[in-house]
């Protein structure tokens, strides 16, 4: 099992709380400076892209840049939609790693995240069925998130509604923490490591 994917969204997740904390704490520091830390970040990786991509001709970092919303004043929704963005890695990586026990069981994987983990679950100690729960709300936020423009909807809740008591609403906004973000990767993990062979 390749847990070097998760390691690295885990190091990510540290990174990200650490470094809007120090912004937060000076304010962002330099807002006008904001074009010299984007054409800065172009550096802190070795390429561009690995391949030829088409829009390698087009320019970088020529066109005045400013926030549009000042993020001091909009913290809160920068703060959102970095666990937003987070959650949907997190989802990507739990997926792959499904896709690896499934296979390396001779079983082939389901279409979507949701029911390779139902899929995996038959092989699961009922002592971790919590695990298995917080996976499917794990999908269930994703989807509310990524596909329902943060409003619970029927497919979300049904994923739920055997377990969280009460269920959300149709149409109750989602909103959700850091804190929960270390608890699904708990949950990963845990049903990860119970379910490999």
């Amino acid at each position: 099992m390749n847990w070097d994917r998760l390691n690295r969204w885990t190091t990510a997740l540290y990174a990200l709380i650490h470094s809007l904390r120090l912004a937060k704490a000076i304010e962002f520091g330099n807002l006008p400076g904001l074009k010299t830390s984007i054409l800065e970040a172009a550096k802190w990786t070795p390429n561009i892209a690995s391949y030829n991509s088409v829009l390698l001709s087009q320019p970088f970092g020529k066109s005045a840049v400013t926030f549009r919303r000042d993020p001091n004043t909009h913290f809160e929704e920068i703060a959102e939609q970095v666990i937003c963005m987070l959650v949907q890695d997190l989802v990507v990586i739990f997926d792959g790693m499904m896709d690896e026990i499934l296979q390396s069981r001779n079983e082939k994987p389901a279409n979507y995240p949701s029911s390779k983990i139902q899929q995996l679950s038959k092989h699961l100690n009922n002592k971790y069925e919590w695990a298995h729960h917080g996976c499917l709300e794990l999908i269930a936020v994703r989807n509310v998130l990524t596909h329902a423009d943060g409003q619970w909807n029927t497919r979300s809740i049904n994923l739920v509604s055997g377990f969280l008591s009460p269920p959300p609403t149709i149409g109750e906004k989602l909103r959700i923490g850091f804190p929960l973000l270390f608890r699904f990767r708990k949950a990963v993990r845990t049903f990860v490591n119970e379910v490999k062979l």
